[in-house]
């Protein structure tokens, strides 16, 4: 999909502000615990639900830092993926009133890297610029439930990168019904999963990874057409459970998606992006298996099951080209 040369109104562009790198933005805002784990720096509100907001990106991190092949000394597309989540979050609390309460939920979301991002100048570390363009697609009684936000990524005044991303938002209250009526019975919180996953570790090294507390699958095996495995992820993982979770989070399954297309189509090769739809929630309590299977020589399409239902679709784009 080629980008636009802006998202954001024209007198937004003109008009906006000197974002700051100095400090990270307050953790609640981007539903994190540790302030480790906060990348935002700033945030501006614009005119006509257009937004800026300027993110460090660490220069060592055990998680987003821990990659081996080609592309190891650029900056990784999950950590990219989590500033955009982390400003679309912090919009919907300081933007639009999304109250803190709330329960988030990603339908979909795509990443286009278009750009390559130069090395850090004298060790400095990259800082990355979002523009944001907001589409409220569901209000009810004043109060905004669905948003879609498209963020335009660029660093050093370069653009590297689009974003989109479709999010519901519910009364925490509602939100629990809604999850006890389709379960039958109360989630279990991500600190009732194993330390150390069942099931044998996708070897590090095949997924890109040297640490093997950043395995996000077990049991991987050559199947025809593709690679089959389960998402297995230790709940102490310190960025995955930052805080309690009822289910696989979105970023867990894009981790799990992205270390199944290696799998696929080896570590050789560089990802461009992802397509994703999140159909329903990916439950802590029973096996989510993944399929994944490089249909084309730039995609792998990623399929999440549990209990023979489908919850999740993710193709991930990836290059032999540097």
């Amino acid at each position: 999909m080629p980008l636009p040369q802006s998202a954001l109104a024209p007198d937004a562009a003109t008009t906006a502000p000197a974002l700051s790198y100095r400090h990270t933005i307050d953790r609640g805002d981007v539903h994190r615990w540790a302030v480790s784990e906060v990348f935002l720096t700033d945030y501006a509100d614009l005119t006509s639900d257009n937004y800026l907001a300027a993110a460090q990106l660490p220069p060592a991190h055990h998680y987003f830092g821990d990659h081996t092949g080609p592309a190891a000394d650029a900056p990784d597309s999950m950590l990219l993926l989590e500033c955009c989540r982390q400003a679309a979050t912090c919009i919907a609390h300081r933007g639009l009133g999304v109250t803190r309460d709330s329960a988030f939920h990603v339908t979909d979301w795509t990443l286009e890297l278009t750009g390559t991002t130069p090395p850090p100048v004298h060790g400095r570390p990259r800082e990355l610029d979002i523009r944001a363009a907001i589409t409220r697609s569901k209000v009810r009684s004043g109060t905004v439930r669905a948003a879609r936000y498209v963020l335009e990524l660029s660093h050093g005044g370069e653009t590297i990168g689009r974003c989109d991303i479709s999010a519901r938002y519910s009364p925490a209250e509602e939100a629990e019904i809604v999850r006890r009526y389709h379960r039958k019975s109360a989630p279990p919180q991500s600190g009732s999963l194993p330390a150390v996953p069942p099931g044998t570790p996708a070897p590090p090294a095949e997924v890109a990874r040297r640490d093997p507390a950043n395995v996000a699958l077990a049991d991987a095996r050559r199947v025809a057409g593709g690679v089959a495995a389960v998402v297995a992820v230790p709940s102490g993982h310190r960025t995955h459970f930052d805080h309690p979770q009822d289910h696989y989070t979105a970023m867990i399954l894009m981790e799990a998606a992205r270390q199944a297309a290696l799998l696929a189509a080896g570590t050789g090769v560089r990802i461009t992006g992802y397509r994703s739809a999140f159909a329903r929630f990916a439950e802590l309590d029973a096996l989510v298996r993944v399929s994944a299977v490089r249909r084309r020589c730039d995609e792998v399409a990623v399929r999440f099951r549990q209990d023979g239902v489908v919850v999740s679709e993710i193709t991930v784009g990836v290059s032999e080209d540097f």
